[in-house]
């Protein structure tokens, strides 16, 4: 098994935290998820970009789109179907 260079490191590591960043602005709101512990989900997260990266996908959006599916396919389930007028703040 080959080690990344200290360089390729620090560029793995560096693509997980922008691709990171930008798919958690999703996964933080997503209804989907919303039943999970933070902690959990980060950490899942995480693992999901770092093996999109391992395979070899580079691209950022790529990285966090993936993520966000696997996380979803992993740990979401189908939110509650509340009626539009039992919603909060909605008046009768």
């Amino acid at each position: 098994m080959d080690h990344p260079s200290p360089q390729q490191q620090q560029g793995f590591d560096a693509l997980v935290s922008v691709a990171f960043e930008k798919s958690w602005r999703f996964v933080e709101k997503d209804p989907f998820l919303t039943h999970n512990a933070e902690a959990l989900l980060r950490a899942r997260l995480r693992i999901h970009l770092e093996r999109s990266l391992e395979t070899g996908e580079k691209n950022v959006l790529h990285l966090a789109n993936n993520a966000i599916w696997n996380l979803r396919t992993e740990l979401g389930r189908q939110p509650s179907i509340v009626p539009f007028s039992q919603r909060p703040g909605k008046r009768s």
